[in-house]
């Protein structure tokens, strides 16, 4: 009997073991296991890798795609579809354009046919003279297709559907707005933008019922949106410039010198070779000049302008503007100076002598021709020398100061001061 049984249990293990293959392989699936040709026995199966999978752009590179991308994209009802778009627009039946484009943009959308489509649709609008109609459309290609091959046509529309806007807009400034699209630098923006006798161009929140050219409400901010368009989506056309110039011009007019700003220095970093550089360092340091609001807030703007300036001086040594900028560097000068007085002041209220003998120090060392260093001067000699003995640099540039009287200040008697921003001048300004 224990004979018996020993003989019976390599059987056992031999059934133990396919049940257990079998259940493994029912687990795993059965693709897991494929026959080894050479040995006979099974083994892992080789999984297919990466290298045969192929994009469908790869696909059509290469007219590999399957009959269904070929028919779904190129098949001649739907292209005959898009045809009748096309032939439509050609022989001037610009309703009957917009009815089939507008389906077919729709039925088509994501696809090239339908990017043709939602350009015939744009153009119809456009032809139609609805360019509040055409901008949406151009705004909507943009949107569904941003890499369109129609960006060259659809910006030149949008170029011009800002500039007419705001033309209509802004009577006086038509001459300004024709020089830029024009390319040419802006010489006069001096004269305030002339109100529209048109109530709805005055107002943004009145709505347009009456002329269908223009949007129904805020016809200069969507002129500004169409510009920005054209900047947005196609940056390296040969519009984005003129875009920016025309919109930087539009703020600087309306006196918003930050938003103006800005746009200056979008074009000055981003297109160095534009034919409307030098404008753009002008009058962006013009407008930076511009936004200074005192000696009491942020001197940024000061410092800024002042650079821009003097780099517009180096650039542009031919400039027609450069008497213009030396007039306005010196004015930057006595405001930098005015600054440090107001410092001075404000220390004085709060009672703080170092702080005074500090201020007036430098005030004296870096502006030492102007009204304010000769009143600094007088208040250095004023100030208590027991408050200040532990500033021995100060101490050491009191013993420099004439002991006399400097005299009345320009304040007082109206004396003008020169400025050093150009010695060989013999230009002076008054505080």
């Amino acid at each position: 009997m224990e004979s018996a049984e020993a003989s019976r249990s390599p059987d056992r293990d031999g059934l133990r073991f396919l049940v257990a293959l079998t259940l493994l392989t029912l687990f795993s699936g059965c693709s897991a296991f494929e026959r080894d040709e050479e040995s006979g026995m099974f083994g892992m199966a080789k999984f297919p890798g990466i290298d045969s999978v192929k994009g469908p752009l790869e696909r059509a590179l290469y007219n590999e795609e399957s009959p269904l991308e070929m028919g779904r994209k190129f098949s001649p009802e739907e292209r005959r579809q898009v045809d009748e778009c096309r032939t439509a627009f050609d022989s001037g039946n610009y309703d009957e354009s917009i009815k089939l484009s507008k389906k077919a943009a729709k039925k088509f959308k994501e696809s090239t046919l339908g990017e043709e489509a939602q350009f015939y649709l744009a153009e119809s609008y456009f032809a139609l003279g609805r360019f509040a109609k055409a901008q949406d459309a151009y705004d909507q290609l943009f949107e569904d297709y941003p890499s369109t091959r129609y960006v060259e046509p659809a910006t030149r529309r949008l170029f011009f559907i800002g500039k007419e806007w705001l033309q209509i807009a802004e009577p006086v400034a038509k001459t300004e707005i024709m020089q830029v699209s024009g390319e040419k630098v802006i010489e006069d923006n001096s004269k305030p933008p002339e109100k529209p006798s048109d109530p709805t161009l005055r107002v943004p929140l009145l709505p347009n019922f009456h002329d269908r050219s223009r949007p129904v409400f805020d016809t200069q901010g969507n002129a500004l949106r169409s510009l920005k368009s054209i900047w947005m989506n196609d940056p390296t056309g040969p519009l984005a410039d003129d875009a920016l110039m025309l919109t930087a011009t539009y703020y600087q007019r309306h006196s918003n010198y930050v938003e103006a700003d800005r746009y200056f220095e979008i074009l000055r970093e981003e297109y160095p070779d534009s034919p409307h550089l030098e404008s753009a360092f002008v009058l962006g340091a013009h407008v930076k000049q511009m936004s200074y609001q005192g000696p009491y807030y942020e001197g940024q703007d000061l410092e800024g302008a002042r650079k821009l300036k003097e780099q517009s001086l180096q650039l542009f040594p031919v400039s027609s503007h450069r008497q213009q900028i030396r007039k306005d560097l010196d004015e930057l000068y006595l405001q930098e100076a005015e600054r440090l007085w107001a410092k001075v002041q404000y220390y004085e209220k709060k009672n703080k002598p170092k702080a005074i003998a500090i201020a007036c120090v430098k005030l004296v060392a870096e502006y030492p021709d102007t009204g304010y260093a000769k009143e600094a001067r007088r208040m250095l000699q004023q100030i208590d020398r027991n408050e200040i003995k532990d500033l021995p640099e100060v101490m050491e540039f009191l013993q420099t100061l004439p002991s006399t009287d400097p005299g009345p200040t320009p304040e007082q008697n109206g004396e003008p001061v020169k400025a050093v921003s150009d010695p060989g001048t013999s230009g002076r300004v008054r505080l």
